[in-house]
């Protein structure tokens, strides 16, 4: 849903003794691109100036693995995933601070949700059985360990769950977020103990015999899948309700009629237009909007309208300007 409106925190009494803050929707909105745009750079510097370490001056006394070589990690491969994830969604936050407003494609934040998945599996394996073996302080700190262990899976997953929250994550999408770690996995295996072309970099021989290893690794990333999945959705669920809230409450929108409120709608949502852009009718919104004005009888389709002509006589001019 893409919702748009002034920045400003409105309050309205409802009784006597208690009052209730309305926060504009275009406020949260506009935090959640600052917030994602932010958190999308630095995963991306870190994963750049990390990998780049890693080839040039990279060596472990633990997994062997040098220059070229550091590929064959699992960390290095979610990394990416998690930055290549981060940076198709840089465009859309930009172009969302420009239009003033947020929306990203449902394809873009299943991505997210496979790369989130992967790092944060990544984070797990470290803070308990890399740690185990190497050492707490190395596991999540030593050279780009800090960043590919522990700084991205934080910031990729407090992303994932707090600011990438506009579309709802269906149970399904939960099987394909462990498909990259499920061919990683069999690929590893195949590898290191069957062609034995791989070192076995992350000990595997030394903890478990490998089925079982790879029955835990599996269970570990859907159950992660699982839990990310139902932080995601309450976040979506949290601030769709605090969008709802502004358009069915806010006193932006009180007016005698719903023509009024919709040709208010079309007047703030003509500011943002620019030669060029797509014009496009909010639906979500004149639907609740038609929810707050209960007593109006007037169609949908016949609201859409009033919205297209008000926004167009609010356009007009600024096209009459560049001329």
């Amino acid at each position: 849903m893409v919702c748009k409106n002034e920045l400003s925190d409105k309050i309205i009494s409802m009784d006597s003794n208690k009052e209730v803050r309305i926060t504009n929707a275009r406020a949260i909105n506009k935090m959640r691109c600052i917030v994602c745009l932010v958190i999308c750079l630095i995963v991306i510097s870190l994963t750049i100036v990390s990998f780049t370490f890693n080839i040039i001056n990279f060596y472990s006394e633990v997994s062997n693995e040098a220059g070229l070589g550091t590929l064959r990690m699992y960390t290095t491969l979610s990394n990416i995933l998690a930055a290549i994830s981060a940076s198709i969604c840089v465009p859309y936050q930009i172009d969302g601070l420009r239009k003033d407003k947020y929306k990203l494609p449902s394809w873009v934040v299943e991505l997210m949700y496979v790369g989130t998945v992967g790092v944060l599996l990544t984070f797990t394996i470290a803070v308990s059985v890399i740690s185990a073996y190497a050492g707490f302080t190395y596991a999540m700190f030593a050279n780009s360990n800090l960043f590919m262990h522990t700084i991205n899976p934080i910031f990729i997953t407090l992303l994932f769950t707090v600011a990438v929250t506009d579309t709802k994550i269906k149970f399904s999408r939960t099987f394909f977020t462990i498909i990259p770690t499920f061919i990683y996995a069999m690929l590893y295996f195949v590898l290191v103990f069957d062609a034995k072309v791989w070192n076995d970099h992350y000990h595997v021989a030394n903890v478990v015999p490998w089925p079982i290893a790879l029955i835990g690794i599996l269970s570990i990333a859907y159950a992660l899948a699982v839990l990310l999945r139902f932080l995601h959705n309450l976040s979506n669920k949290r601030v769709n309700k605090g969008i709802e809230k502004y358009y069915k409450e806010s006193p932006d929108y009180e007016f005698e009629k719903i023509t009024n409120a919709i040709a208010k709608l079309a007047e703030v949502e003509s500011k943002f237009y620019k030669e060029g852009d797509d014009i496009y009718i909010p639906v979500d919104i004149i639907k609740l909007l038609s929810e707050r004005y209960v007593t109006s009888t007037l169609p949908l389709d016949i609201q859409y309208d009033i919205y297209l002509e008000n926004y167009l006589l609010n356009i007009h001019p600024k096209k009459d300007e560049e001329i």
